[in-house]
């Protein structure tokens, strides 16, 4: 018989609790440097796209982020091997962005991102990163509620796993009382409610593209646009703005705070870029910007057309060429892309003849003169055999092609002073064509004031409108008028 029958069970149970312990610490350190690693993402992100988009906190106190990730750069730079350049990695001075930052563009440096942060190169800045987010002093990347905070070191782990196991619940829940006050018309009580919801569950995407809607769109629905004279100058978001305005800007910061949470997600760069700066605050460049963010990503077939017409109503007609072509190779039955081709070969054969006249204006040699005058005929030519290639027949354009063709003709009435036909015509374009209606305006203003034509009543108005939107557009920050 034996005299110690739970010796064993004792001895067992050490060495299992002891296994425990150390899988235990296996497994902090690798949460650790997994947290480490979304930091990293997210920086790198944020300091390629995002700008100083979330250097303080909610109370305006400054954050660590920026001089942790500072010395994050310097530390990998001599050892990461060359990473090529584009022309997106520059930053806004021209100086190439760091190897670090150019690896976690796309999925594709994920694998040599982490194995970085988990490297004995970071390992300072891998403390400090632990010890400023203990402190606070970083933007949060996940789930800013700490469960294990409300209790004693040593005892929270399991009580944190409890409740990060619900926190997604909890977000949905939330998530559908937002959906509530929607649908009763309590959009004031949704905003608060929708940060709560990200907080929660910060992977959470959807959350963040209905909260924006509902931002930019639907609380803006019954909203007139500012006018300029009415608008103040918001410090924060540097820009004169009204009411309408500051809910595209607090959309804006919403989908940055998720692309930041979520920087491998193609639909907040798409909404962002399309949906708020392309169709809300017409921002082409910014749109051209988030767009072509969207498409580093895996992404649904239709995103790069988006992009392609963003870059066309930012006039750059070479490169939505060049996309239009790439994407016809890539859906060789879409019948679609080749009339987008056409519009835009017409729209940079059209912009090369208005910049050929404008130098044949500006030089004092005849003979050139004349053979700018030429040049800018060819291509207006150009132009002209494109739009009648995106419709049926020479003889029936299509709304867009007819406009512009009737456009150009008025702009070579006016260039011979026959400004009374130019305007016959420009009346009439604009109502051939919608996407014509303001630049036609425009053109039938300025012919009447070089004809020394009345403007009509409405045309005053137009007129006054621009000039006092021009004067209180340059007007300098309150700080710097004093």
């Amino acid at each position: 018989m034996r005299r110690h029958p739970h010796i064993a069970l004792t001895v067992a149970l050490v060495v299992v609790i002891a296994i425990g312990a150390v899988q235990g610490g296996r497994i902090d350190d690798l949460r650790e440097k997994e947290r480490f690693y979304r930091w990293l993402l997210a920086e790198a992100t944020r300091s390629r796209l995002l700008g100083d988009y979330g250097y303080t906190d909610a109370e305006g106190r400054k954050l660590m982020d920026k001089a942790l990730f500072d010395r994050v750069l310097a530390a990998t730079e001599p050892v990461l091997p060359d990473v090529p350049l584009t022309d997106d990695d520059y930053d806004d001075n021209g100086q190439p962005l760091g190897k670090l930052v150019r690896v976690a563009r796309d999925e594709t440096g994920d694998d040599q991102l982490y194995a970085m942060a988990a490297s004995d190169i970071l390992e300072p800045e891998r403390e400090d990163f632990l010890r400023y987010l203990g402190e606070k002093k970083l933007a949060p990347v996940d789930s800013t509620f700490d469960a294990a905070a409300n209790y004693e070191q040593g005892a929270g782990v399991n009580l944190s796993n409890i409740f990060f196991g619900f926190r997604k619940l909890a977000a949905n829940l939330v998530w559908l009382q937002v959906d509530k006050y929607w649908h009763e018309g309590g959009i004031h009580r949704m905003l608060p409610l929708m940060r709560t919801c990200v907080t929660l569950d910060p992977n959470f995407v959807d959350a963040y593209l209905l909260g924006a809607w509902h931002l930019a769109y639907n609380q803006t629905a019954k909203m007139m646009e500012t006018p300029w004279p009415l608008r103040e100058w918001n410090a924060q978001y540097k820009a004169w703005i009204g009411q309408k305005e500051l809910y595209y800007y607090l959309a804006i910061d919403f989908i940055k705070d998720g692309i930041r949470k979520n920087p491998r997600n193609y639909k907040l760069y798409f909404d962002l870029g399309y949906g708020i700066y392309n169709l809300k605050m017409r921002d082409y460049a910014n749109a051209v910007k988030y767009l072509s963010e969207a498409i580093r990503h895996r992404h649904d077939k239709w995103v790069p057309r988006m992009l392609y017409h963003a870059l066309t109503s930012n006039e750059q007609y070479e490169e939505a060429i060049i996309g239009w072509e790439g994407y016809l190779k890539r859906n060789p039955t879409d019948t679609k892309p080749g009339r987008f081709i056409l519009k835009n070969k017409g729209l940079l054969a059209e912009r090369r003849a208005e910049e050929a006249l404008e130098l044949a204006k500006a030089t004092d040699e005849a003979e050139e003169a004349k053979a700018l005058r030429a040049k800018a005929e060819e291509y207006a030519e150009q132009a002209r055999h494109f739009y009648e290639q995106m419709s049926p027949s020479p003889e029936d354009l299509e709304p867009f092609a007819k406009g512009r063709v009737m456009r150009m003709k008025a702009g070579r009435l006016m260039e011979e002073g026959s400004y009374i036909e130019a305007i016959a015509i420009l009346e009439n374009a604009r109502w051939e064509s919608n996407s014509l209606w303001d630049e036609a305006s425009d053109l039938i203003i300025e012919a009447k004031q070089l004809a020394g034509i009345p403007l009509s009543v409405s045309e005053k108005k137009a007129v006054l409108r621009k000039q006092e939107a021009e004067k209180h557009k340059n007007r300098p920050p309150p700080q710097e008028a004093q």
